[in-house]
């Protein structure tokens, strides 16, 4: 039996305060009457007793009553020094279709105005993203991110295998995430699997002679690479939907094929690397006797 991780320990002790709620949220999702207010109490609540913010564990999650411009929903305090800001919007808000950046925006400023805090929330109840905004460069990298409901219907699965499953992805919200630094690494991650970052990565010179050397043993065609790079860069900036002449699901799923067929060498290549035997280096020898027989002496 697989010895019980912290994350497991952890996991199992949310599923009753993400279950019930997962039921008050279903219920004010239902009602017509919900509002704004509304919801940022219930996160309050979640933040709280869901994810390990506790008073006991040092925690304050402050409401901001007072009026303003620059006025964040909630701020999560830890020794009266702010951990992370949250955003609430409206039950419904369409993080995707509706302006979206205005939300992000927002969190930024609030951030700067509170002076070193770099992590920020944002949510409408039902769908949570984690940001890191350390470095403006990239203007917010999303960290991650989790959906309260879930299927093609977007309903709320609350058997006790769905809520475990959502758990297990809501753990990197989790104070035990937060305290142990986990989100330092997931910030890293999130920067260098960014969009601009693996665009830059895509486009340098290297993996662009790279792609070169591949056409060339595919289609025996030595491409030039400045407008191979011109090339790459329509492809990147348009996508694949737009670039490509009557792109669909069939010709998605081949592209899948031959991604997964792409890792599946890459695997391989790891393996093989793995079992090669390291071989032994050692200290430069001193000359062999034989070596030494044939040095010439200085005369007396």
């Amino acid at each position: 039996m697989a010895k019980e991780t912290k994350q497991d320990r952890t996991v199992r002790g949310m599923i009753d305060q993400v279950t019930e709620h997962l039921h008050e949220l279903k219920t004010m999702d239902a009602t017509s009457t919900t509002k704004e207010t509304d919801v940022e109490r219930w996160c309050a609540s979640f933040i709280k007793s869901c994810l390990g913010y506790t008073s006991s564990s040092g925690y304050v999650i402050r409401s901001q009553e007072t009026k303003g411009k620059l006025r964040p929903d909630l701020i999560v305090l830890k020794d009266e020094k702010p951990i992370f800001l949250v955003e609430v919007k409206k039950l419904g808000f369409d993080f995707d279709k509706s302006d979206f950046r205005s939300g992000k925006i927002q969190l930024s400023e609030y951030l700067n105005a509170a002076g070193g805090v770099k992590y920020g929330m944002l949510t409408n109840g039902c769908e949570w993203k984690l940001y890191d905004f350390s470095n403006p460069q990239y203007g917010g990298v999303e960290m991650a991110r989790f959906d309260l409901k879930s299927g093609e219907g977007e309903t709320f699965e609350l058997d006790k295998r769905s809520v475990e499953e959502l758990c297990y992805d809501i753990y990197v919200f989790h104070e035990h995430s937060c305290s142990d630094k986990s989100w330092e690494e997931s910030a890293k991650e999130a920067t260098a699997f960014s969009s601009e970052s693996l665009a830059k990565a895509i486009l340098s010179s290297d993996v662009i002679k790279y792609i070169g050397k591949s056409i060339r043993g595919e289609h025996e065609y030595k491409a030039n690479l400045e407008v191979l790079t011109d090339k790459v860069f329509t492809l990147l900036e348009e996508g694949l939907n737009d670039a490509v002449q009557g792109w669909n699901e069939a010709k998605a799923a081949e592209l899948q094929k031959y991604v997964k067929s792409q890792k599946r060498a890459t695997r391989k290549t790891k393996k093989k690397k793995a079992e090669q035997p390291i071989a032994e280096t050692s200290p430069s020898q001193a000359p062999t006797e034989s070596a030494a027989s044939t040095e010439v002496k200085p005369a007396a």
